[in-house]
């Protein structure tokens, strides 16, 4: 099919006119504006929305603290605080009530492996073990310097046997 200039020119103008009419911003034509109403709704709709995705991100750190490594936790535990403070539904005792318990099933986490690791006699993942538990208890203020120096000399015994 043959399209001439004059065609092509027309259909290019209609294809303009067609994409300007359908950018322009409706003309109210002199008519009161219309109500604020479909602007609330989309407010409302988008709080609940954030509410939603609050309690979810709730509801997946606190399954994450009980089955989880810690840093994954951790991830959920400050995904629910930003989607909560979004929301305007953060509760700050309840964030720290769970970054307590996070902190402390990650304490129990190394104690353990303190003690795989001393019965495996394997200095250096004792250690690290050993820096986490201190790390982590003094985040909490739960870091007691007795059990602490106990803990190092039972992993300072590990060396001292295998020289």
């Amino acid at each position: 099919m043959i399209i001439s200039a004059n065609q092509k020119f027309v259909r290019a103008a209609a294809l303009v006119l067609l994409l300007v009419v359908l950018t322009a911003p409706p003309d109210a034509g002199g008519q009161a504006a219309k109500p604020a109403a479909p602007v609330i709704q989309l407010d409302v709709a988008r709080q609940r929305e954030l509410e939603r995705d609050a309690a979810i991100n709730l509801s997946l750190a606190k399954k994450s603290i009980q089955d989880d490594a810690f840093y994954n936790a951790k991830v959920a535990l400050n995904v629910w605080k930003i989607s909560a403070v979004e929301a305007g539904t953060f509760d700050r005792r309840l964030y720290e009530d769970l970054r307590k318990q996070l902190y402390e099933k990650s304490i129990r986490d190394n104690l353990r492996c303190i003690d795989i690791s001393v019965a495996r006699r394997d200095a250096p993942d004792a250690n690290l073990c050993l820096r986490i538990y201190r790390l982590h208890s003094q985040e909490i203020n739960a870091f007691d310097p007795k059990r602490y120096e106990d803990l190092r000399a039972r992993v300072n015994g590990i060396r001292k046997k295998e020289r």
